[in-house]
């Protein structure tokens, strides 16, 4: 039933496309892009991942009481190997526990060679009530949409429906199909709520967050509150005589309640996120991260981030199920400290470095450079070099480049 109801949410976006398309009334963009991964490891050879995206954006409506309809359709093709070797991400006792128990399987990853999918592809109603600051906005969508909270840059523990990358966390994400209600009032003021189907009623997602900007001490301040049905985390079954090793994902149902804030602080920019998750087949654990940023007249930007995992365990080396957990997008370990470094080199070229050091002495160095090409064209080289303890996080003997050229239009 709930395979239904996506199918007719998504479609009845298309339907929409095609519509506003004949009626003349629809804008078009969108971006070639190229991407270049290539990873070095002390254990393995080189791999190389090559691939090409074109993203087109569709546009319509959006006028005071009209419709706004809003849709990409994205191809991605791989023009090199399809079969990707995960073992140089793990330590190597991890990789000999696999080989001992017949899982090899494990350790490889596959693409598509091509994908074409439709993403972001909603319907908005919207409506005002009020003028000036009495002036309040409802707003109904429903689709293929982005639902990322949280002010964190390397993590968000508040944001239950998208999984974020520490190497490249300002990357786009896919959306998620769902039907979400919005009020919103003065300055800040938010209430939302979100229901995200799936194959059945009963594990359906839901989450509410309410929050408002606090003018008499300059912070926006929200609560949040989630249930989903999590499947982040594995079940691992001994093998019994002839009876391989079971690795299972273990679906569970998840409630979580947290907040957040930010705002200023003696010039400093500040924030703060977490949440407690109740979990119906684990121990429950809360996440916490928050930091500090400054701009220096010299325009060098500064920030420092500390999260916090109380899911992670406590000391290396870990198990099998928090690797395989890591690769779903959970992080390992009880946490990071994070500084960030960015100036404006030249009008064109922007550099980053962000240094990741863990609890478990993992350390990992992410350097990145943003050139703009042209008005309409970016490079964005950037790297994860792990230099950390062997069974850390973040173990030594992996270095990853990036090269993303994109072309807008």
């Amino acid at each position: 039933m709930m395979d239904r109801v996506k199918i007719v949410l998504l479609w009845f976006a298309v339907l929409l496309v095609a519509v506003s398309a004949w009626a003349a009334d629809l804008e078009l963009s969108g971006y070639y892009e190229h991407t270049l991964q290539v990873d070095v490891s002390e254990v393995s050879d080189e791999q190389i991942i090559d691939a090409s995206k074109l993203r087109v954006d569709f546009f319509s409506g959006g006028g005071k009481s009209e419709l706004e309809l809003r849709a990409n359709v994205n191809f991605i093709v791989y023009h090199s190997d399809i079969l990707y070797d995960v073992s140089p991400y793990l330590p190597e006792n991890i990789v000999q526990q696999l080989t001992d128990w017949d899982r090899t399987d494990v350790l490889q990853a596959g693409f598509p060679r091509e994908r074409i999918y439709l993403d972001n592809a909603f319907l908005t109603w919207r409506k005002d009530f009020g003028k000036g600051h009495r002036q309040k906005t409802l707003r109904l969508r429903a689709g293929r949409q982005q639902l990322s909270w949280g002010k964190g840059y390397s993590y968000n523990p508040t944001d239950l429906f998208h999984v974020k990358n520490p190497i490249d966390p300002t990357y786009e994400k896919e959306g998620v199909t769902a039907l979400r209600l919005d009020l919103r009032w003065g300055v800040g003021g938010e209430f939302s709520l979100v229901t995200a189907p799936d194959d059945k009623f009963k594990d359906a997602g839901y989450a509410a967050r309410f929050g408002t900007h606090i003018t008499q001490i300059g912070y926006d301040v929200y609560l949040t509150a989630h249930q989903i049905i999590d499947s982040t985390s594995f079940s691992i079954t001994p093998p019994v005589d002839t009876i391989a090793v079971e690795i299972i994902p273990r679906y569970q149902r998840r409630r979580a309640i947290g907040g957040e804030f930010s705002g200023g602080l003696l010039g400093l920019g500040v924030w703060f996120e977490g949440n407690y998750n109740e979990m119906a087949a684990e121990e429950d654990f809360y996440r916490a991260i928050g930091g500090l940023d400054y701009t220096f007249r010299n325009g060098l930007y500064w920030m420092i981030e500390g999260f916090y995992n109380t899911r992670g365990t406590n000391t290396s080396p870990y198990d099998i199920a928090d690797w395989l957990a890591g690769f779903k997008g959970e992080p390992i370990g009880k946490g990071w400290l994070m500084l960030g470094l960015r100036k404006e080199l030249t009008g064109l070229l922007a550099g980053n470095l962000y240094v990741f050091g863990g609890s478990d002495k993992g350390f990992m160095l992410n350097p990145r450079l943003e050139y703009s090409l042209a008005q309409n064209a970016d490079l964005t080289i950037f790297g994860a070099f792990l230099v950390g303890e062997k069974d850390s996080a973040f173990p030594s003997g992996l270095y990853s480049g990036f090269a993303r050229a994109t072309v807008y239009f």
